[in-house]
C-alpha cells in the first residue's frame, strides 16, 4: 500500500489515480497466462500501455525471450503465434510447448525435411535488442519491488532505474547478465509445472531483480553503484553480459 494511506502513485510517473488496467509484471506474452501481476496503481494506464507498445514488444522479438516464446507456444495478447528466422526458413510457434512448424526456404530444404535428410536448424542467439531487454528487465525489477516495497520503489534509492525503463536519457547506459542452458530449456519447456520465477537481493549494497524461467535466468541491477562481473568470470555462451546504451 502507499505510505501513510495516501492515495497510490505511479512508480514511474509519478501520476496519481486509479489504473484501470491490469499491469502483469512479467509480460503475458512471455510468462503467458500465469505471468504475475503487479500492485494495482503502482502503473498508471499510460505507462503500462507505454512498455506495452515500445519496449516490451521490442524486447520480445529478440534473443532470449523470442525462442522461449516460441518454443513454449505463447501467443500475443491478439492470438498471433511468435515466429524468427532460421537456417532452414522461418519457424512458427505452435501453441503445443515443445512443437515448431516450419516455412522451408527452398523446395530442396522441404524435401529434406520430408525425406528425414535434414533434421537440425540453426537459430540466431544473439541479444539484438539489449537495449529494449535491460529497460524490460528494470520494468519488471521496478514493479515486483512494488508489489512488496512500494516505498522502496518510489524511493530515490532506484529512481536511476525507473528513469532507464521509462525515460532513459541520451548516452545513459545500464547492463545485465544473461545466463541461458539450452539442454535445460528444452528438457523443461513443456512441463506445466513451469513459469516465471521472481526475486529480489541485495549485492554490495545494490538491489536486484532476478527473473528465472526454464533454461533462462536474466538478473538486472535496480540501482547503479556497481560493475558486472569481468567477462573472464562469466563464461560464453551460457553467460552473457548485456551492456545497453540509450
Amino acid at each position: 500500500m502507499a505510505p501513510n494511506n495516501d492515495p497510490m502513485k505511479c512508480v514511474f510517473c509519478g501520476a496519481d489515480g486509479p489504473a484501470s488496467s491490469v499491469a502483469h509484471i512479467v509480460p503475458e506474452s512471455l510468462g503467458g497466462p500465469r505471468a504475475p501481476v503487479g500492485l494495482q496503481g503502482a502503473t498508471c494506464d499510460r505507462c503500462n500501455q507505454y512498455f506495452g507498445q515500445k519496449v516490451e514488444s521490442v524486447a520480445l522479438g529478440s534473443f532470449p525471450f523470442l525462442i522461449t516464446r516460441l518454443m513454449a507456444g505463447i501467443p500475443t495478447k491478439k492470438g498471433k503465434m511468435p515466429a524468427t528466422q532460421s537456417t532452414l526458413g522461418q519457424i512458427f510457434g505452435t501453441g503445443r510447448p515443445g512443437f515448431i512448424s516450419v516455412d522451408p526456404r527452398s523446395p530442396e530444404a522441404a524435401q529434406g525435411v520430408s525425406d528425414g535428410t535434414i533434421t537440425r536448424l540453426t537459430i540466431l542467439a544473439e541479444v539484438t535488442e539489449p537495449l529494449a531487454v535491460c529497460r524490460m528487465a528494470l520494468k519488471i525489477g521496478v514493479e515486483f519491488l512494488a508489489k512488496h516495497f512500494y516505498e522502496v520503489a518510489i524511493s530515490p534509492r532506484v529512481s536511476a532505474a525507473r528513469e532507464f525503463a521509462r525515460r532513459p536519457k541520451r548516452g545513459s547506459q545500464w547492463w545485465a547478465i544473461l545466463l541461458s542452458d539450452p539442454v535445460t530449456f528444452l528438457r523443461d519447456i513443456g512441463d506445466p509445472r513451469n513459469g516465471s520465477e521472481l526475486s529480489l537481493f541485495e549485492h554490495q549494497g545494490c538491489l536486484a531483480c532476478l527473473l528465472e524461467m526454464p533454461g533462462l535466468a536474466l538478473m538486472v541491477p535496480l540501482q547503479p553503484g556497481y560493475e558486472p562481473p569481468d567477462a573472464s568470470e562469466l563464461p560464453e555462451p551460457e553467460y552473457r553480459i548485456i551492456r545497453a546504451v540509450a
